[in-house]
């Protein structure tokens, strides 16, 4: 994968060789990685692999467990963007609109065909695609629906929002420049320093380039390879990492070294990729153990008591950055007391919005229908019990949840 916004416009943010894989290994799943190892194995003679039978520390005493337990049917892009589509209360062309753009993005996350041909297409105005667009701009993952890099990476900075001009204006027209490291000449043109250049391109970084990544764009039924176990012995979280997930690799005492340039390259290589695998098994552990610690309540008693979590938060703990703990954790599967789940499930931007999504859908299951409660009477059922949740907010959520107004949920 690349790490260094090269996509169409070729940036060549310089990351040595070495950084390019430990941080590629870091965001593969087992499967991916065992996959790569084997590959690596048939062009460097240097590397020895070998396969070991699961270990009972990770089995399970009870019963080992069948491989068809950890097959999972993953939603699509498609499904998740339809999904968020559904909560919001649009007029039926804006939706047409917003279904077929989510329908034509590529495996990128990106346009597969210009707003303009769309609009055409669909006989839109310009009124109403900018709506449809300013809808699909709204989904997550943020920057699904650019026509191209720039505009993804703009889109991702509205959602912060960051609207520095001249910082638009680096992306519109310089990003070749700083994919180059050109600064003098964008220093002149936009008439700033090399250091706030410096800022510009750390704020890039840690924006997207491919918004699907991560996300599966067609239909997939995907096994699923634990990275680690998670159990409660006395009473206690537990992180058991899933070694024998892939193969153990080592340098091979049987070939005959030349002192060849071939040779001393398969050698820094196969060195290389044994020090990323340790890192990856090092970080990977680091940030679960701090998972069972601010997600502990989860791991006993299941999803209603997840907790805010962020990767900053996570990120600020283990002192790493942001962007490392997101390749730890993407695409990557942990087996626990509460069954199989994606790591990046454990993270959750507002546990206090769920709460209060979980408690209007509980109150308006048991209202009577003859009388369903206003969203201004749900608004006083939460002031009442210590939570100011005003009435446009419960509106809000209510639509997103899909529930209907009170007037079309009274019954005769």
């Amino acid at each position: 994968m690349d790490f260094t916004l090269k996509l169409k416009q070729e940036m060549k943010l310089s990351l040595t060789q070495e950084m390019k894989i430990s941080m590629n290994i870091l965001q593969m799943s087992s499967s991916n990685l065992k996959d790569f190892i084997e590959k690596e194995a048939m062009k460097n003679p240097m590397l020895e692999v070998t396969y070991s039978a699961p270990s009972s520390k990770y089995s399970s005493d009870e019963e080992t467990p069948s491989p068809f337990d950890f097959i999972i049917e993953e939603k699509t892009l498609i499904d998740f963007l339809e999904e968020q589509l559904g909560y919001l209360k649009i007029s039926p062309k804006i939706k047409s609109i917003c279904e077929y753009v989510i329908n034509n993005l590529d495996d990128r996350g990106y346009l597969s065909m210009s707003k303009l041909e769309i609009k055409k297409v669909l006989k839109a105005s310009t009124a109403q695609m900018k709506e449809a667009m300013d809808i699909i701009y709204s989904l997550e993952p943020t920057g699904i629906g650019a026509e191209n890099l720039k505009e993804n990476l703009k889109i991702q900075l509205m959602a912060k929002n960051i609207t520095d001009e001249k910082l638009f204006y680096l992306i519109d027209d310089f990003l070749e420049e700083l994919g180059d490291r050109n600064y003098s000449l964008i220093s002149e043109k936009l008439n700033i320093s090399v250091e706030q250049i410096e800022d510009y391109l750390d704020i890039i970084k840690t924006l997207e380039p491919i918004p699907a990544r991560g996300y599966f764009v067609g239909n997939k039924t995907n096994y699923v390879v634990p990275e680690a176990k998670i159990e409660i012995i006395d009473d206690e979280l537990v992180v058991i990492l899933n070694e024998e997930a892939i193969p153990k690799i080592k340098i091979s005492s049987s070939y005959e070294s030349t002192n060849s340039l071939a040779d001393k390259n398969n050698m820094y290589t196969a060195i290389n990729l044994i020090k990323s695998i340790e890192k990856r098994y090092i970080t990977l552990e680091r940030v679960l153990n701090q998972l069972i610690i601010k997600q502990k309540d989860f791991f006993f008693k299941g999803k209603d008591f997840l907790q805010t979590l962020t990767l900053k938060d996570i990120a600020k703990e283990l002192n790493l950055h942001e962007s490392t703990i997101s390749r730890t954790v993407r695409d990557k599967f942990i087996e626990t007391p509460q069954g199989m789940i994606a790591i990046k499930s454990l993270f959750l931007l507002n546990s206090e919005c769920l709460e209060i999504k979980k408690t209007i859908e509980d109150l308006v299951k048991s209202e009577d229908k003859t009388s369903p409660l206003s969203d201004e009477k749900i608004s006083l059922y939460f002031k009442n019990n210590g939570c100011n949740v005003a009435r446009r907010t419960i509106a809000k959520y209510r639509e997103e949840l899909g529930i209907a107004s009170t007037r079309e949920r009274k019954r005769k």
